[in-house]
């Protein structure tokens, strides 16, 4: 699992603007809770890894949330911890009733008060969007950032009845737009989308609507992954036409992953290294299911690696538990296995390596690392184009970067 929260002037939904840049939960700072309020969703995507569980109409209960926001606000607050954002994911958020979300307002405001700092992001695959979701969101009373799930191309995204829901999503989109409500969205990389990345990108590039395509790993059964996998060489293939996208824009809207693959490549270049990624410091997305249950995003729902329950155990307990040390272990392993003979590790800290999930694991066993392959092919551009140098002496801006490989692709 990955969630997107993303930064971008006019900015994700099923499957990570605004937050991307939070500081790790080891440290005062603060953290980020992708909290699964309800799998109860009006959509039924052929490749959603809930898809066994969108029927379920249960939510998580007031007092329920009241108990998870003490446990996590008595160590915030213990630790000085600045600020905690919460993210709220389905299902469908927008299927919950929006005085629900006011309703957790008060919650936060009377735990937390004015000792941390709150805020709160929805992801919504934006089929629902009434005159009174449009107020809800300008006043941003409740939810501060928005993001969207939606692919523009494809044909996975399909109500209960198996109808394509495409046009409500656009209408909706506009009218965000038009309202001024500032967004992101996530696309997935799968089977049908594949072949149509640069259009996806365009897409949003022309909108000026940061994006991040999110390739499809996590399955709730068998006969998803041979609908929806790509294999190691398609996803490589496909990440690298979107950097090739990238570069030839003229807007060269925000895209991950490939903005963070650019850094990668831009700090090997320039010969800056020392970046190492620590799951025991560094994490600070955490996942909490239906009934509290906690993991890392990365091995969400893998009963080896619960972390615990924030509804009876105090934060401080969940980043000291048995199944998070086992994870925190797992990932300093995988990084000395697949990272340390790597030339670009140390300008890469090793965080796709790190958090992989099972089934991203099984690719880098099998494949090799898909985000080595990328930087590459970034590498290689940058040289071929005379920007290696430049990039050697100084560090370059986004339309440097775009003004020097645009005549040349």
């Amino acid at each position: 699992m990955v969630i997107i929260v993303f930064r971008a002037a006019a900015n994700g939904g099923c499957p990570n603007g605004f937050i991307q840049e939070a500081i790790p939960m080891s440290k005062p700072g603060g953290g980020q809770f992708v909290m699964k309020i309800s799998k109860y969703c009006n959509l039924r995507c052929t490749y959603c890894y809930e898809y066994s569980d969108l029927g379920n109409q249960q939510r998580m209960s007031l007092d329920m949330l009241g108990r998870i926001f003490e446990n996590i606000a008595a160590h915030a607050i213990a630790n000085q911890y600045e600020a905690l954002s919460f993210v709220w994911h389905g299902g469908e958020p927008f299927m919950i009733p929006l005085g629900y979300y006011d309703s957790i307002g008060q919650l936060q405001r009377r735990i937390f008060g004015d000792k941390v700092a709150t805020s709160n992001v929805v992801q919504t695959n934006l089929t629902i969007l009434t005159d009174r979701h449009l107020e809800f969101l300008k006043s941003q009373s409740f939810f501060q950032a928005l993001g969207i799930s939606f692919d523009v191309h494809g044909d996975q995204r399909v109500d209960t009845r198996g109808q394509l829901r495409t046009e409500q999503v656009l209408h909706n989109l506009q009218k965000l737009i038009d309202c001024q409500i500032p967004f992101g969205a996530i696309a997935v990389l799968a089977r049908n989308t594949l072949p149509h990345v640069r259009q996806i990108y365009r897409f949003y590039d022309q909108l000026n609507i940061s994006c991040r395509f999110l390739p499809f790993y996590l399955s709730a059964f068998d006969g998803q992954i041979g609908d929806h996998a790509i294999t190691h060489a398609e996803l490589v293939a496909a990440l690298k036409s979107i950097f090739d996208e990238w570069v030839g824009s003229e807007q060269a809207t925000r895209v991950e992953p490939i903005d963070e693959y650019v850094d990668y490549a831009v700090a090997h270049i320039a010969g800056r290294g020392g970046r190492r990624y620590s799951r025991e410091s560094d994490e600070f997305v955490f996942v909490v299911g239906l009934d509290g249950g906690v993991w890392g995003q990365a091995e969400a729902y893998e009963s080896a690696y619960q972390y615990g329950n924030l509804a009876h155990e105090s934060l401080g307990d969940i980043l000291t538990s048995k199944g998070r040390r086992f994870s925190v272990e797992q990932a300093e392993s995988r990084l000395d296995r697949h990272c340390r003979n790597c030339p670009y590790f140390g300008a890469c800290p090793g965080s796709f390596v790190a958090d992989s999930s099972p089934q991203q694991q099984k690719l880098l066993e099998e494949s090799g690392c898909p985000v080595k392959e990328v930087i590459d092919h970034i590498v290689a551009t940058f040289e071929q184009t005379g920007l290696s140098p430049l990039i050697s002496k100084q560090a370059l801006s986004q339309a440097q970067y775009n003004s020097v490989l645009t005549p040349s692709l």
